[in-house]
């Protein structure tokens, strides 16, 4: 997990619990998000198309990743490199190329402080 993926936690407590004692997690799930940003480089991996885009210095990865306190520290915050394939829906307007702004949904994963993102949809992006 890294700060700024956008997750479900699920508690089983029986009772509520003491002011000061926090209930142990019953799961966590990943929850989808988008992410817009800046095409910086459109390569392909295996049967996906990749797509490192550069985000906004205030989204949530670079903006959290400075914060004090951090353990889990990554390579470079602004960069998330997404992975498409045949599944991901295009529903963008105009053709992906560098320097053109893109939102893209799907899953975030920290990779040894690289982020990466299955990505399920592609859609226009909003000027940053």
């Amino acid at each position: 997990m890294i700060a700024g993926q956008q997750v479900a936690i699920t508690m089983h407590e029986t009772g509520f619990p003491q002011a000061n004692i926090l209930p142990a997690a019953g799961s966590i799930t990943l929850i989808p998000q988008t992410l817009n940003g800046t095409v910086s480089a459109i390569g392909s991996d295996g049967g996906f198309t990749t797509y490192t885009i550069t985000l906004a210095p205030y989204d949530l990865f670079p903006a959290l990743a400075v914060q004090s306190g951090q353990t889990t520290l990554l390579t470079n915050p602004s960069q998330v490199v997404v992975y498409a394939d045949s599944n991901t829906q295009m529903l963008n307007t105009n053709p992906i190329a560098v320097g053109n702004v893109v939102r893209f949904y799907g899953l975030v994963f920290n990779d040894n402080g690289t982020l990466r993102m299955d990505c399920a949809e592609v859609l226009d992006g909003v000027p940053e």
